[in-house]
């Protein structure tokens, strides 16, 4: 009897517990947001069915770390790329920082341009503009902004929040297909990201970012990881925030879309605006180049010169 009475204890605090468990998902979500991101949730395990386990994405998910904010969607669709202050990347100052970058790392990026065909002198500029050489990866919680902007592509959810914002007008059939295909692409990219974790034992709370989740040294969102990332150092992982993967990652990216040195200005440019959809950054990272180039150009004929 006593041993019944113990096993029944047992038993009733073990569902006891597990219902507490289950509840405590989307504890930091308001209670009328819950709804919505267990349907999301529930779509996610089915899409990732075949590549990562429930369990997994359930404890990424069901995590107290796990925030929601719409207002990340305000900014994706209001984001004025070409207002960005590129000029600040021709500072003298800059300048000098990535020429002695490229000096330091001189055997290094020679043997990357060698290999990818891409000049070292590119793969420095985009370096410096993406992350100020490493110095500014990223502050935001990158699962939480793919969740946040997947989450917010739920047209009620939206309107609850956004539809009255003065900055957007979401009765303008551009602003709603622009909405859709953001909030369409942050799913795959959550899709992407939980796959990545699962597959290098990530705590997907550990990896931050830019705004809209580019995170590493070159800012690569988790499909460019999957497609360029590249494991130059030969330890069996792609890691974005080693500098040989990550410079070797940028150069693989440009390779595969099309990059060759000998192109002209102009080509270059346009394999560049692949990295980065923006003019001004493509105009930014070829003149930093130039830049480099010619300043190391100089350098050289002074030694021989000597």
């Amino acid at each position: 009897m006593f041993w019944s009475l113990a096993l029944g204890l047992i038993l009733l605090v073990s569902l006891s517990n597990g219902t507490k468990i289950e509840n405590q998902c989307f504890s930091n979500l308001k209670e009328d947001e819950r709804p919505f991101a267990e349907k999301l949730l529930e779509q996610i395990k089915k899409d990732l069915k075949e590549r990562v386990p429930e369990e997994f994405v359930e404890k990424a998910l069901c995590r107290e770390e796990l925030n929601f904010n719409p207002y990340v969607m305000l900014k994706s669709l209001t984001w004025k790329e070409a207002k960005l202050p590129y000029p600040q990347f021709l500072e003298e100052s800059r300048i000098e920082r990535a020429r002695k970058f490229l000096e330091d790392n001189e055997e290094l990026l020679s043997a990357i341009e060698n290999y990818f065909q891409v000049d070292k002198e590119v793969i420095t500029a985009i370096f410096l503009v993406e992350t100020d050489l490493g110095r500014k990866t990223g502050k935001n919680v990158v699962i939480n902004t793919f969740f946040s902007l997947a989450l917010t592509g739920d047209e009620e959810l939206f309107k609850k929040y956004l539809q009255e914002e003065p900055e957007i007008d979401f009765n303008n059939e551009t602003v709603k297909a622009r909405w859709q295909k953001r909030a369409s692409w942050a799913y795959r990219e959550l899709l992407y990201f939980l796959e990545i974790c699962y597959k290098n034992n990530w705590d997907p709370y550990e990896i931050k970012g830019s705004i809209f989740g580019a995170f590493g040294y070159p800012q690569f969102v988790p499909k460019s990881y999957l497609l360029y990332g590249y494991d130059w150092d030969g330890d069996g992982k792609v890691d974005l925030y080693s500098l040989p993967d990550a410079l070797a990652s940028i150069a693989n990216y440009l390779k595969m879309e099309g990059y060759r040195m000998e192109g002209n200005r102009d080509y270059k440019k346009k394999i560049i605006m692949k990295y980065n959809i923006s003019e001004p950054y493509a105009e930014t990272v070829l003149t930093i180049s130039e830049i480099l180039k010619d300043k190391l150009t100089l350098k050289d004929n002074e030694q021989r010169g000597n």
